[in-house]
């Protein structure tokens, strides 16, 4: 495999981890339910309470770890921009692979960059001319 393909796995893999570890306090103590019992009755409540919120607070950390990992922009191919998942907000492509994470200037066709000055054109939006070249066209007719 290459080293560029280990990548996605190794955060697959992590990801998966971090999921078990969250999942496992709670199946252990519903499988040997029966077992824990006898001795959880024996604990002052006050310690039962610690234990369950520690399970919760060890829970909700490590769910919001896998929340968190995940990417919170998405590849557009038609447009070739980086999109939010929370915001309509776009991002140049070009300014993202040097690391720079730059948002696009909204334009009648599609967007430009304001820091390398790229346009992106959207497929979905109709090409609108400007007034200037509907007057030229109206004048040769």
């Amino acid at each position: 495999m290459q080293p560029s393909s280990l990548i996605p796995i190794s955060k697959w893999w992590l990801r998966g981890i971090a999921l078990l570890i969250t999942t496992a306090p709670p199946a252990v103590v519903l499988w040997f339910e029966d077992a824990l019992a006898p001795y959880l009755a024996t604990l002052p409540p006050s310690v039962q309470l610690r234990v369950i919120a520690a399970l919760v607070l060890t829970a909700s950390a490590l769910s919001a770890f896998v929340f968190l990992q995940r990417p919170w922009l998405r590849w557009d191919e038609p447009t070739g921009t980086w999109a939010s998942r929370f915001t309509a907000l776009r991002y140049c492509a070009r300014c993202r692979a040097t690391k720079i994470i730059t948002p696009l200037k909204n334009e009648v066709t599609g967007w430009r960059c304001m820091n390398c000055t790229q346009f992106f054109h959207d497929p979905t939006r109709s090409h609108i001319e400007s007034p200037k070249k509907k007057a030229a066209k109206s004048e040769r007719i």
